[in-house]
């Protein structure tokens, strides 16, 4: 009686190389899908955190501005000015809002960032922001960039305004007073330009280009605030 013999063939040493080839060549895709979820979920945080910090230096802005301009028992010629103080983050220093007033300056907003500490490197983000007066609508504006060193300087743009109520009052001192006023410098050395951004605030091309349509030299880099 015959045996049937039983068919004992393996693969091909090509059928392998081609299976380990699809193999390596799916594993290579997934970890690319990986890699691209996990550097955009990053950037999206970073971004959420550069416009949260943001907001925090508007709502100090903001808040600083009004409790001044709105505040009892002044003096007439009394001035307060608002600021980025140490603006690039460098060493152990980070941009901090700060308004000067005639006894000196004061810190409105002081973060902690990462880096500050670290004497060899950068804080977390430089923070640049200008300041915008409209006479005929009473209102304060402002434009905050906030350039985040530890994310190949991406930067968040940040815009905002409030207005100024009842600023067409005068002062009433004594019966005397000719109004409060509000003033930004006109001079080049504080617009919002490209030279500043670029000498002042250590701005690269490639920075410049990523805010070019924000560049608006109608805005100044310290604002005041003048009781009349």
């Amino acid at each position: 009686m015959r045996k049937q013999a039983k068919n004992k063939k393996g693969f091909s040493l090509v059928e392998m190389v081609l299976a380990i080839a699809i193999i390596v060549l799916i594993g290579g895709v997934i970890a690319g899908i990986c890699a691209s979820i996990s550097n955009s979920f990053i950037s999206t945080y970073n971004i959420d955190d550069s416009t949260d910090y943001a907001m925090l230096y508007a709502r100090g802005f903001e808040n600083s501005f009004l409790a001044y301009s709105q505040a009892k028992n002044q003096s007439i010629g009394d001035a307060y000015s608002w600021y980025i103080k140490d603006a690039k983050g460098l060493s152990s220093t980070v941009p901090t809002l700060t308004v000067t007033t005639g006894s000196g300056d004061e810190s409105v907003f002081n973060p902690q960032f990462l880096g500050k500490d670290d004497p060899s490197g950068k804080s977390k983000w430089n923070v640049t922001m200008f300041y915008k007066y409209e006479p005929s609508t009473t209102c304060v504006l402002y434009r905050i960039f906030i350039k985040d060193n530890y994310d190949n300087g991406v930067i968040t743009r940040y815009d905002g305004s409030f207005w100024l109520p009842r600023l067409e009052d005068c002062a009433k001192f004594d019966g005397v007073g000719t109004g409060r006023t509000v003033e930004t410098p006109t001079t080049d050395d504080h617009k919002l330009s490209t030279d500043n951004m670029k000498d002042k605030y250590g701005y690269t091309d490639e920075d410049i280009a990523q805010i070019a349509a924000g560049i608006d030299e109608t805005y100044s880099d310290i604002i005041t605030f003048v009781w009349g």
